[in-house]
């Protein structure tokens, strides 16, 4: 713990900026001391990490968006929807190498360790069941991965564009959800959790002296953050806001479901969560500036070609 907390308090000092140049340097200086060493070598290639929970809204436009990126999937998955049918109604149609496990809902660090361990490659791709990269990321990661030096570890940050509400609005003038996507395995990687603003995060901790950070300056894609069925909509955003009443709800042996139609009753006088869902959709809408496409390029185009064969009107 103390440790944790050494590394958000370091963080929050010296800012995204700041750190990765602190890591790129005590990487070079372990590099060329001869400590920087990594027990475990994989082959090249990418491994998708997904952890899903009821996301049959995206699932498959977003795994078929990267299927000439990775090199396999690994699925963990949550969902008491129609999510595990799609993946393997896909993995079927496509012929993708996708291993898939269905896991009890609960602490989203150990299913993500647990994903890190069932991995075969050398590069790991965060993945959620809602993201959607462009195409012509693509071929863009692929000469990146390509032309990186193979002896260094990397942890590679860009920039998704966050939509909100349904696919003509981003959430607020700066949607932008920047993180590490994209890194290369070792067996010291770990995902623990840790507190940031009294909730607890999953949070991937890379030893400073073995990594190197690299940052995108450009979109690859986009996030579905709040881009749901009106259902799934009152969930999330209760979710959200109620974090701490849903998780002690769940320890409980109460489902995010049941407790979401209590706050629903609690916030909005109904427990309707499909009604629900709809009034949070239109105050999203309202209060959200609109797409731009000059700004932030065009949405990615397996979006619309999955909307025009669902006959719907945008999301």
């Amino acid at each position: 713990m103390v440790r944790s907390s050494l590394r958000v308090y370091v963080r929050k000092v010296l800012g995204r900026r700041g750190v990765f140049i602190l890591r790129n340097i005590a990487s070079t200086l372990s590099f060329y001391l001869g400590v920087y060493d990594d027990p475990m070598k994989r082959p090249m290639g990418i491994s998708a990490m997904v952890a899903v929970y009821n996301e049959e809204d995206w699932i498959e436009p977003s795994l078929l968006s990267i299927k000439d990126l990775v090199d396999e999937y690994v699925v963990l998955d949550s969902s008491t929807d129609s999510t595990p049918e799609i993946i393997h109604s896909i993995r079927e149609s496509y012929g993708l190498n996708i291993k898939y496990m269905w896991v009890p809902q609960g602490d989203i660090a150990d299913i993500r360790n647990r994903a890190l361990k069932t991995a075969s490659y050398r590069w790991i791709l965060v993945w959620d069941g809602d993201f959607i990269m462009h195409e012509r990321s693509i071929s863009y990661l692929k000469n990146l991965v390509e032309e990186l030096d193979p002896r260094w570890h990397y942890l590679i940050y860009w920039p998704w564009i966050l939509l909100c509400g349904d696919l003509r609005h981003t959430c607020g003038d700066k949607p932008y959800h920047i993180e590490h996507w994209l890194y290369t395995y070792s067996t010291r990687l770990k995902y623990q959790n840790i507190m940031l603003s009294g909730n607890k995060k999953d949070t991937l901790i890379a030893p400073l002296h073995l990594y190197k950070a690299k940052y995108i300056d450009k979109v690859l894609g986009v996030h579905l953050a709040m881009v749901k069925k009106p259902y799934r909509i009152a969930i999330s955003s209760l979710w959200h806001r109620y974090r701490k009443e849903f998780q002690e709800a769940a320890r409980k042996g109460v489902s995010f479901e049941e407790y979401a139609k209590v706050k629903a009753r609690e916030v909005y006088g109904v427990e309707d969560l499909e009604e629900v869902g709809k009034m949070i959709i239109k105050e999203i809408i309202d209060r959200n500036p609109r797409y731009d496409p000059s700004k932030y390029g065009e949405l990615p185009s397996i979006l619309y070609r999955y909307i025009k064969g669902k006959g719907s009107g945008d999301g």
